[in-house]
């Protein structure tokens, strides 16, 4: 440890040492800092010199280092147009599950899956031996009735023979007449045809099945044309009719998008969904689209060829309500933002509808909106 006079008696030296400089130099220690801060001052001008020539150096479109760099939009009107997009189920404008009308086994099936008929072409024939011996037997019944009316007719014209055998001859002919159309109206009956030009689609049953107007054969579908229904909600009855286009587009067949027309438009709403229905029919070439397909239907429920438009996201709310900022000139010539509120309209694909607060001409803050506020000073990016 140092003795604590050996401390002593140097910062006493070194007290007398400054003390002895100091007025060696003839200055107080006010000159001193006096001295040094000029010495400060020169450097802060030679610093600003150097700063004004770096500035002289800049181009003419710098902006000044208070203004905020934004982009701006010139509004005008323009066309404007908001659509909404519901799910629709396909249907097949022609499609049938057919069923024989009368009890039998299936005994031929004329035709395969996949294959193409036309309107009246055999399908499915049932077992009709029973309906075959009764039409031969009623022929035969027939054509002997039909020669004893012809016989008594004759003799009925030369009055010969009574009145009462005349009726009978013919009413026995009107009965097997009758009778042979019953069979081949049953024979009819036991044979599926097509009921329109279309496709088998699928054939549930076999040879030698029992069938009846409750089982379902067959079945058969077109796909000229095809039906697509939605359902949209209720809050759009007013502004959607029948008769107007649509688009229509289906996420299994990319690279088909079409317009059909709403051909039916519901005046009832369902209660318990709130929706009402539509409905579109379309040609389908190429027969691409099938039943029971979803397809996105596409919906102009709202036009403006005169709409102010401003992107959705510049748009704020306070306690006020809604507003966005413009491009103003200030007395100084100096271009300032300005909080405007407005009241917005209907909104599509990032763009809203403006109905109230702007006018053409304004220039709103589309860009670097958030990094300004009321009297903001702005500079347009280049």
């Amino acid at each position: 440890m140092k003795p604590f006079f050996n401390v002593i008696t140097v910062k006493t030296s070194f007290i007398f040492v400054m003390f002895v400089m100091v007025a060696g130099c003839g200055m107080s220690g006010d000159q001193m800092i006096k001295q040094q801060i000029e010495g400060k001052k020169k450097k802060i001008a030679a610093l600003e010199k150097e700063i004004a020539v770096l500035e002289g150096q800049l181009s003419d479109t710098a902006t000044n280092v208070n203004e905020i760099a934004v982009d701006l939009k010139t509004v005008a009107p323009e066309k404007f147009r908001h659509y909404i997009t519901v799910f629709g189920n396909v249907e097949a404008d022609k499609y049938a599950k057919i069923s024989p009308e009368m009890n039998g086994q299936v005994r031929t099936i004329h035709v395969r899956e996949g294959q193409r008929a036309g309107k009246g072409d055999l399908l499915v024939s049932l077992n009709t031996d029973a309906t075959e011996s009764g039409i031969t037997e009623a022929k035969a019944a027939l054509d002997l009735a039909r020669t004893t009316f012809e016989k008594q007719e004759n003799l009925w014209k030369q009055n010969i023979g009574s009145e009462i055998q005349y009726l009978q001859a013919k009413t026995q002919k009107e009965a097997a007449e009758a009778r042979l159309n019953t069979l081949q109206a049953q024979l009819r009956m036991s044979q599926i045809r097509a009921p329109f030009n279309g496709l088998v689609d699928k054939i549930y049953l076999k040879e030698g099945d029992m069938a009846g107007p409750a089982v379902p054969v067959i079945e058969f579908v077109n796909l000229a044309r095809v039906t697509i229904k939605a359902d949209i909600s209720e809050s759009y009855i007013g502004s959607i009719h029948a008769g107007e286009n649509v688009e229509v587009s289906f996420a299994s067949l990319p690279d088909l998008n079409l317009t059909a027309k709403i051909v039916r438009a519901s005046k009832v709403i369902n209660p318990s969904s709130r929706t009402f229905s539509i409905e579109l029919s379309l040609a389908n070439p190429g027969e691409k689209i099938r039943p029971n397909m979803i397809s996105s239907i596409r919906i102009n429920d709202f036009s403006s060829d005169n709409a102010l438009v401003v992107p959705t996201i510049v748009i704020k709310r306070d306690i006020t309500g809604d507003y966005l900022y413009v491009a103003s000139v200030d007395e100084n010539n100096n271009m300032v933002a300005t909080k405007r509120y407005v009241r917005r309209g209907v909104s599509y694909d990032g763009n809203t509808m403006i109905n109230s607060g702007l006018n053409p001409g304004d220039k709103v803050v589309v860009a670097g909106y958030n990094l300004i506020s009321t009297g903001s000073y702005l500079a347009e990016k280049m």
